[in-house]
């Protein structure tokens, strides 16, 4: 959704093709940012158009934070990185164990 010259996107979440969720954390941060590289091409964006993102993680724990960071900057080359919260959780849709949310500026 635009409002102005803003995006947002909201609850992505990122499934194996045959709607599991992946085993391995990492494997999920990488199916959910790419979701989300989804929703911003689909709103003529990119992850240098970001301006701010919310990250939902299950279980949240030092090596889970530790994991998410590598796996996002291996996955998000933005020479500005957006402001962002990374927030712990009980729960997120369908048994997700990250979910990203997001505003960028188009």
């Amino acid at each position: 959704m635009t409002s102005g010259d803003l995006l947002f996107i909201s609850g992505q979440v990122g499934f194996e093709e045959d709607g599991s969720v992946p085993e391995d954390f990492a494997r999920a941060i990488e199916l959910t940012y790419a979701e989300l590289e989804r929703a911003l091409k689909a709103g003529g964006a990119t992850y240098e158009d970001l301006v701010r993102v919310n990250v939902y993680i299950t279980e949240l724990d030092q090596e889970k934070l530790v994991t998410w960071r590598k796996t996002r900057d291996g996955i998000v080359k933005a020479g500005n990185p957006s402001a962002s919260t990374v927030i712990g959780v009980h729960s997120l849709y369908n048994g997700a164990t990250i979910e990203i949310d997001a505003i960028a500026a188009v």
